[in-house]
This record gives structure tokens, C-alpha cells and sequence, in this order.
């Protein structure tokens, strides 16, 4: 067995500054949040469905393009500091959502649903059937 000796008490240059990792600016935008999802499929169609607390239907956009879909929601901008007040630090910014999922077949735009009801987003994608091919009845 190999022991690791350690010194006591640590030294003071553990805790340097410059090996803190810095934290954000103020004024710094996160990057988007992926929403929680649910999937399920039937023969016909698949249902999505997706969490965006604290938004509206009209701050949601939903694209279909083949068999990609993408899903981006936004909060208004946050809101601004009061007169002669700086702001040092936030976390508290408004939400940005943004997630893309590829199926395995495409969808049928036309005939998908979207509905958004307390802050939960389901959609459903309808598969879109093969064109071309039919049965032709012998006769």
C-alpha cells in the first residue's frame, strides 16, 4: 500500500486567488437551457412533451424540418437596474431554452400539433407515411 503524506496545516498557496475560477460578469447572458422531455410514440405519431417554467406560448417557437425538430423559448430581457444602482452579481436571468431532437422518421408538419398550458410544451408529431407505395387490389 502506498500512503500519501500530507502536510498540516495546508499551506497558505492552496487557496491562491488565481486558482478560484473566476465568476461570471453581470452583464454576462448564460447559455440556453436544455428542457426536461418526455417522449412516448404510437404506430402514427409521437408525443413530446417539454417543461419551460415562466414563459408564454407567444415566447415559444417550435420548427419541424424533416425529421428534425427544434424547440427555442425566451424570456423578456431581464429586468433593468433602478437609477444610480450597479449591478455587481446576478443570477437571476431570464430563461432561454433551446433543444433539438432528430427522430428516426419524418414528420408530417401539416398535421402536427402544438399546445402550451402551464408552462408545459407538447407537441404531436405525426409520421409522415411513405409516398408512392400502395397496395393494388388483385382482382
Amino acid at each position: 500500500m502506498f500512503v500519501l503524506p500530507l502536510a498540516y496545516p495546508l499551506p497558505r498557496r492552496a487557496f491562491h486567488p488565481a486558482w478560484v475560477r473566476p465568476t461570471r460578469r453581470a452583464d454576462a447572458e448564460p447559455a440556453p437551457l436544455r428542457p426536461a422531455m418526455d417522449a412516448s410514440e404510437t404506430d402514427a405519431a409521437y408525443t413530446l412533451t417539454f417543461d419551460l417554467p415562466g414563459l408564454t406560448r407567444e415566447q415559444v417557437n417550435v420548427t419541424i424540418a424533416g425529421q428534425l425538430v427544434s424547440v427555442e423559448a425566451a424570456a423578456g430581457a431581464p429586468p433593468a437596474a433602478a437609477e444610480g444602482l450597479r449591478v455587481l452579481h446576478r443570477e437571476r436571468h431570464a430563461p432561454r431554452f433551446a433543444r433539438r431532437i432528430e427522430l428516426p422518421v419524418e414528420i408530417d408538419a401539416e398535421a402536427s400539433q402544438a399546445r402550451f398550458a402551464d408552462g408545459v410544451l407538447t407537441l404531436t408529431l405525426v409520421k409522415k407515411q411513405a409516398g408512392g407505395a400502395r397496395v393494388v387490389p388483385v382482382q
